[in-house]
């Protein structure tokens, strides 16, 4: 069996895209490309960078609804962008991701301590976020 293909190699952490795009859009508004690279940056998704148009997409089904909304800015050169803002369904969803997320934790967590007993085998698996650090 291949373990780089299988779910255990964290490829399924790319369903984390809706709370991850909300949390940043928290913080402030953004672009789809910029988000995207600001997810890179974050590395929450399995070290992998973000297809933009994957970005996009959600950004689109999210705008659809209600979950952010988008303005036109018009650039002096280039092509038009436009700028997502997390809208008040949008906050409301993700303080019940946060939520969510919680509960997940403590559920890994107590599957770590099952998994590997041994406090310096827990020790090696708990490693910072690096999102902690962007803003």
């Amino acid at each position: 069996m291949d373990l780089d293909q299988c779910l255990c190699s964290g490829k399924s952490l790319g369903r984390l895209l809706r709370p991850a795009i909300l949390a940043l859009l928290s913080r402030s508004p953004g672009h789809g490309y910029e988000l995207a690279q600001r997810l890179a940056e974050c590395g929450l998704l399995s070290g992998d960078h973000p297809d933009p148009s994957g970005v996009y997409k959600t950004l689109k089904e999210m705008e659809k609804e209600g979950l952010v909304s988008a303005t036109w800015e018009l650039a002096d050169t280039g092509p038009a962008k436009r700028r997502y803002q997390m809208s008040q369904e949008g906050a409301a969803c993700l303080e019940r991701w946060i939520s969510t997320l919680g509960t997940y934790r403590a559920y890994i967590d107590g599957l770590l301590a099952l998994a590997a007993p041994e406090p310096q085998k827990l020790a090696m698996i708990h490693q910072p976020c690096a999102c902690r650090s962007i803003e």
